[in-house]
C-alpha cells in the first residue's frame, strides 16, 4: 500500500511539473458608431465610400493573432507573424491604418510576481521589467461554453491612471490656449469581461490578464474581443524563455522616454511630424 501511494504521489507531482500548453487566440476591435471630423468648431460626417474603407481597414487592423504559451507558473503571450495581404489594383481607392500596440512578447511569472515586456519607440528596443499583482477580479455567478470548456465570468474594474489623467489634464491647458484639430477624450474608468475555465488549472490569459482560478479563454474590454481559437495541452516543445532583448527600464522610465519623444516631434498644433531623409 505505501509503494502505491507513494507511486501515486510522484506521478502527480510530475504532473504538477510538467503541466504546460498553448492557447491561441485573435483580437478584433468593436467599432461603435459613425466616422465624424471636427474643423473649426463643425462636425462632419465622413462621406459613406470614405467611411466603408476607413471601417474596413480599421477592421483588417485590429484582427491580430496571438499565441500563450503556459506552465504551470509562467506564461509568455507573443503575436503571430502574418504574410502582409495583396495590395490594391492600380487606380483603386484603398486606406491603411496601422494600431498603436506593443508587438513585443509579454512574459509574467506568477510565482515571482513579475513581468518582463519588450517594447520600442521608433526603433529602439526596451525591456519593461515591473513587479505585479494579482488583479482584484470579481468571480460572476455565470458559466457558458466555449469550444469543449466550460467557462466561468468574471469582471475586474481598470479605473483611470493616474498617467492618464495627467495627459487629459495637459492637453486641456492646451486647449485654452489653442484648440487642437485633434480631440482627446476624457478618460474613463473601464470594466473588463473574463471567461475562464478550470479545466485548464493555469491562473494565465491574453495580453497582461492573468489572476483568475483557471486559463481565460475569452476577454471583452470597451472597444475590443480576445477569443481564443484552439488549446493544445503538454506539448512537447512549449519552452518560455524570459525576454531579454532591449534596456531594461521600469514602466515609468519608459513613458517618460516615450513622451519626451513623441513631444520633441509635434507642431505647434500637437500633430507628430515624420521627416524624410531621403
Amino acid at each position: 500500500m505505501k509503494k502505491i501511494l507513494l507511486l501515486l504521489f510522484v506521478t502527480t507531482f510530475s504532473f504538477a511539473q510538467e503541466f504546460q500548453g498553448k492557447a491561441y487566440y485573435f483580437s478584433k476591435t468593436i467599432l461603435n458608431g459613425k466616422l465624424q471630423v471636427e474643423d473649426s468648431g463643425l462636425k462632419e460626417e465622413i462621406d459613406p465610400e470614405m467611411e466603408k474603407l476607413f471601417q474596413e481597414a480599421l477592421k483588417k487592423a485590429s484582427e491580430k493573432n496571438y499565441l500563450l504559451t503556459f506552465n504551470k507558473s509562467e506564461c509568455i503571450y507573443e503575436q503571430e507573424q502574418q504574410l502582409e495581404k495583396p495590395k490594391s489594383a492600380a487606380g483603386e481607392m484603398s486606406i491603411s491604418v496601422s494600431i498603436s500596440s506593443s508587438e513585443g512578447k509579454k512574459y509574467i511569472n506568477a510565482k515571482d510576481k513579475t513581468s518582463s515586456t519588450e517594447d520600442a519607440i521608433f526603433g529602439k528596443e526596451f525591456l519593461i521589467v515591473e513587479p505585479i499583482e494579482k488583479p482584484n477580479w470579481e468571480l460572476v455567478d455565470e458559466s457558458k461554453k466555449i469550444g469543449d470548456y466550460t467557462c466561468f465570468k468574471a469582471k475586474l474594474l481598470v479605473p483611470v491612471s493616474d498617467k492618464q489623467k495627467k495627459e487629459y489634464e495637459e492637453f486641456l491647458k492646451k486647449e485654452e490656449i489653442k484648440p487642437s484639430l485633434f480631440k482627446m477624450q476624457e478618460p474613463k474608468d473601464k470594466t473588463i469581461t473574463a471567461w475562464y475555465t478550470p479545466e485548464i488549472p493555469v491562473s494565465f490569459g491574453p495580453d497582461n490578464y492573468w489572476g483568475l482560478p483557471g486559463l481565460i479563454l475569452e476577454i471583452n474590454e470597451p472597444e475590443l474581443i480576445i477569443l481564443c481559437s484552439k488549446v493544445v495541452l503538454n506539448t512537447k516543445g512549449a519552452t518560455i524563455k524570459v525576454p531579454n532583448k532591449g534596456k531594461k527600464v521600469s514602466q515609468k522610465e519608459f513613458d517618460a522616454i516615450q513622451k519626451k519623444k513623441y513631444d520633441s516631434m509635434k507642431n505647434e498644433d500637437g500633430v507628430i511630424i515624420f521627416k524624410s531623409t531621403n
